[in-house]
This record gives structure tokens, C-alpha cells and sequence, in this order.
């Protein structure tokens, strides 16, 4: 009896067919760049019109850039067809290798630019915009790179076409990125491709400028302390110096935030935490010397004070009101970014001892208000006869042990000679215990419940 042998897997067949597709995607791929032709740069003519007629029609030739090292033997001038192909003016191997910069050469043409457009249109009109290429070719005369410029051919006359400029691009960048404190100083960097694109950058707060810079080597850099509190959009626009030879541009919009002056990123969780502030963000203070004050300071009277606040409307009047006196004095001007900068406040003379508030606050309804909180004599909350631990006489620490003992009393245990523990640990002792307590019950009803349902036949396992 004859056995059927299985199927075979195909893995040769599958294995030839990834090749095969391999390969016919690397043809693809490399065949584009095989049939490219490749627009070199700008081609720029002694004149820029004359008559078709003229022999030759343009005697010289400039480029903006050099020739391939392997194309770099000769140059020749072609007139491209609008229907394909190209037909020589003239060629030269005066000057080669054409492959170190920018080069001028002479065109021995010996057809006028109406003779070759008669060549494939005999008759009719030859008005029209041809294409005008200085090519790049080996001693073989093989190449296909060029310089370009274009011919717009009305009547017996042709006018040279101002080239389209180079495109360029902008990119704008910002430190310290994303986020920095209102005062702080931000550099804007504009980044403006190609960089042989002379010009100024305009460094823009949605549509408010920051400043101008002159671009170097492709980089505009500005820096200002002018963002305010708050979300801003920033953009950066490129204006070239030559709108001939290049287009304008602008970046991508970038969102920044600027924060409260002083502020910083969350503390880490395992550091101590410190006093919580109770001063406004939106208030520095320091001492007549320029010394920052801590928050909700003890001053002295007659002290002289120096107080920048924020968050004001731009150029707000501000007027300075101490709570519960009499006091006066000087109002203050918001500048243009809505910040009060360094206004001098001064403890008045005849201050008891006692917490104060000084409000900063627009002279209209509903204007922003800052608050600077103060004390004068001693702060508020202090013993000045308590320390972190009170000690007994003996040198022992209170809530220790007793009678002599030296030592602390146990975590979560009585303390000292029989005393109840207080505090954190001890409720945590205590309620450690009484949970333990009654997991342990839980366990023997349990228990008690298996062995009475397996005698009684209610279980089987």
C-alpha cells in the first residue's frame, strides 16, 4: 500500500519570493536616483534681455556653486525643448575642473536663440518661457547636472526671469525649555536653513515682538526678562536681507509658561518638608540691603523694607494700605509686564508688637492685590523657653524611663515605670494589637467551622 508523503513546507518557494521582492525594491529604490537630474544652483547671465536674434545670445555665464568633482571636465549651454530634450548653444574646457566654487565661463555659441527655436518649431510664434541650463559634463561629455535660469521669449525679444528664491526654514528654541520663573532670563535661539540665508529674525509673544536679531552662520540669539506670569506662545520669523535670493520664513509655534518668581519643581518625598509658606507667590521681599526676607519676617520699626510684586494690569497704578493703621503711603506704577519693582515700605515708627499685613493692590475694583505679612517683637507662636525635647532635671528625656532608669521607653510599649505611651507609635501599637486580636479569633471560628462541617459530612476534600 502506497503512503502518501506529507506536504512539503515551502520554505525554498517563500525564501526565493522575500528575495525577489528584496530585490525588485532596491531597483526601485535606487532607480529614481540613477534617472535623477539634479538642479545644481542659480545661473546668472551678463545681460538680462536682448534681441533672439543675437549671436551669440548670452556670451557669458555665472554659477553660484561648483560643478560635481565627477562631472567637472567641460560646462556646455543647452536650451531645453518643452516637449523634452535640449539642444547646445555652445561649451567650453576653458578653466576646468569647474568643481571649486562658484566660476564664470565663456560661451563660444554659434547659433543665435532664434535659430534653435526654429529648429523644432519652424513656424508660428516662439513666444514662451524656456529653460536655460549651464551643464556639468566629463570630458566624454556625460553628466546631468546643471545650473538653471529661465527665458521669457515675447516677439523678437527675450527677458531673463528673475529666478523663484530659495526657500528657507525656521526653528526656534528656548532655555531653560518649556517652564523658568517670571524675572528669569530666557534665551531665544533661531535656527535658519540654509544657513548662507542672511537676514533678521523677529522673536514674537504671539503677536507681540520681544526683539530682533541679526542671523550669523544661519543663528539669531535674543535674550529677555520681558515674559510675564502666565502661557505664552512663541514664534520666531525669519526676514532674508535678499528677498530675491530667499523666501521668508517662520517657526513653529512653542508654548512656555512662566511661574511665580521662587518657584520650583515638587520637593522630594523623602526630604523633610519645611515651614509652608504663607507670602504670595507673587511677592519678593528683601531687606534694605538687598538681602531676601524670610516668609512673614519679624521687622523692627523704622526698618526699611524693599518689596517687588506682580500680576498686575500692564502700567496699574498701586496703591499700599496697611490693615488695622493709619499709616500712609506713596502709591506705586506697574510697568509695562505688570510688576512692581522694589517699593520701598517702611515699618512705621510707633508698630507694637504683633502680626501686620500690607496690601499692594490696584486702585480699581476687582484689581489684583499682593500681600506682604509681617511681625514686630517676637514671632508669633514661639516659646522662647521650649525647645524640640523638654528634658527632666536628671538629663533624662521626658516620656522615658522612670526612677533612674536610663533609656527611652519602648515603641508602642508603656513608658518609663508604667505610664501609658502617647503619640503616633503608641496608637499604632495599639491598634497593631487589637487587629491582631481579632485575626486571630476570625482563625479559630474558622477553623472550628472546617472540622464541624467535616464531620458532619457537609465538606469533602
Amino acid at each position: 500500500m502506497r503512503h502518501l508523503a506529507p506536504p512539503r513546507t515551502p520554505t525554498a518557494l517563500l525564501l526565493c519570493c522575500s528575495l525577489l521582492l528584496a530585490a525588485a525594491a532596491a531597483v526601485l529604490g535606487l532607480a529614481p536616483s540613477a534617472r535623477a537630474v539634479d538642479t545644481l544652483g542659480k545661473l546668472t547671465l551678463p545681460v538680462t534681455s536682448g534681441r533672439i536674434a543675437d549671436n551669440p545670445t548670452f556670451p557669458r555665464v555665472t554659477t553660484d556653486g561648483p560643478c560635481p568633482s565627477t562631472n567637472a571636465q567641460q560646462v556646455s549651454l543647452v536650451l531645453a525643448k518643452p516637449t523634452g530634450g535640449t539642444v547646445t548653444l555652445g561649451r567650453t574646457t576653458v578653466g576646468a575642473p569647474f568643481d571649486q566654487g562658484p566660476f564664470s565661463a565663456d560661451i563660444l555659441a554659434g547659433k543665435s536663440l532664434e535659430s534653435l527655436l526654429r529648429g523644432w518649431i519652424p513656424t508660428g510664434s516662439l513666444d514662451g518661457t524656456y529653460d536655460i541650463r549651464l551643464m556639468c559634463r566629463t570630458a566624454a561629455n556625460v553628466g546631468g547636472s546643471y545650473f538653471a535660469a529661465k527665458a521669457e521669449v515675447a516677439g523678437d525679444s527675450w527677458t531673463l526671469e528673475a529666478p523663484a528664491p530659495v526657500a528657507t526654514t525656521t526653528a526656534l528654541t528656548a532655555a531653560p525649555a518649556a517652564t523658568a520663573p517670571a524675572g528669569a532670563e530666557v534665551t531665544l535661539t533661531a535656527a535658519v536653513t540654509p544657513a548662507a540665508a542672511a537676514g533678521r529674525v523677529t522673536f514674537l509673544d504671539g503677536a507681540t515682538p520681544l526683539g530682533t536679531a541679526d542671523t550669523a552662520s544661519g543663528t539669531a540669539t535674543l535674550r529677555t526678562t520681558a515674559l510675564a506670569r502666565g502661557a505664552h506662545t512663541l514664534t520666531a520669523s525669519f526676514a532674508p536681507a535678499d528677498t530675491a535670493a530667499y523666501a521668508a520664513s517662520v517657526s513653529t509655534a512653542t508654548a512656555y509658561t512662566v511661574t511665580a518668581a521662587g518657584s520650583s519643581p515638587s520637593p522630594d518625598p523623602s526630604d523633610t518638608p519645611g515651614p509652608t509658606p504663607t507670602a504670595s507667590a507673587d511677592l519678593d521681599a528683601t531687606d534694605a540691603d538687598g538681602t531676601a526676607l524670610d516668609v512673614d519676617p519679624t521687622l523692627s520699626p523704622g526698618q526699611k523694607v524693599l518689596l517687588t510684586a506682580r500680576g498686575y494690569t500692564g502700567n496699574a497704578k498701586v496703591k499700599a494700605v496697611l490693615a488695622d493703621s493709619d499709616a500712609t503711603f506713596p502709591d506705586a506704577t506697574a510697568d509695562a509686564q505688570g510688576t512692581v519693582t522694589a517699593y520701598a515700605f517702611t515699618v512705621p515708627d510707633d508698630s507694637a508688637d504683633g502680626s501686620y499685613t500690607l496690601s499692594l493692590a490696584e486702585d480699581k475694583a476687582d484689581g489684583h492685590s499682593v500681600e506682604f505679612l509681617y511681625s514686630v517683637g517676637d514671632a508669633p507662636g514661639t516659646d522662647p523657653g521650649a525647645g524640640p525635647s523638654a528634658t527632666s532635671d536628671d538629663g533624662g528625656t521626658t516620656g522615658g524611663a522612670d526612677d533612674g532608669d536610663s533609656g527611652a521607653a519602648d515603641t508602642g510599649g508603656p513608658a518609663g515605670g508604667g505610664e501609658s505611651a502617647t503619640g503616633p507609635l503608641a496608637s499604632t501599637g495599639t491598634s497593631a494589637l487589637a487587629l491582631g486580636a481579632a485575626a486571630l479569633a476570625l482563625c479559630g471560628l474558622g477553623t472550628a467551622f472546617v472540622t464541624h462541617a467535616r464531620r458532619k459530612g457537609l465538606l469533602r476534600f
